[in-house]
């Protein structure tokens, strides 16, 4: 899915941006287009499992909010003027994309498939 890809992009340019220890500021515009593009994503996954009727859509759904919601604490930290380090707070960042993909949307890609959709 194009989707997927433009989303592990956007990780591995924070990634990169965090390693760089760049401007808190640029950090939190990085941070923030990732949340915006992973909310449009998991919206257009969810509206998918709702139309076809996804037998896993409460534990996916649920998966969603819990990586928004850390997401958003990561935005809420760099606000606050905090730079998180990589390899406690973003690994999670980047580690969840990658994880979400292979263990949720794996299953979901298949199911939609079944019903025709590509």
């Amino acid at each position: 899915m194009i989707q997927h890809k433009k989303m592990l992009e956007l990780v591995n340019h924070l990634h990169t941006a965090v390693e760089a220890c760049i401007d808190k500021n640029d950090l939190k515009t990085l941070l923030v287009d990732l949340v915006e593009f992973t909310r449009m994503h998991f919206s257009t996954e969810e509206q998918l499992m709702k139309k076809y009727d996804f037998p896993g859509f409460a534990k996916h759904h649920q998966e969603h909010r819990m990586l928004l919601k850390h997401l958003g604490y990561l935005v809420t930290a760099v606000s606050n003027g905090e730079y998180p380090t990589f390899y406690s707070d973003y690994d999670v960042s980047t580690d969840w994309a990658l994880l979400h993909i292979t263990d949720f949307d794996i299953s979901l890609g298949a199911f939609l498939n079944s019903k025709n959709v590509y």
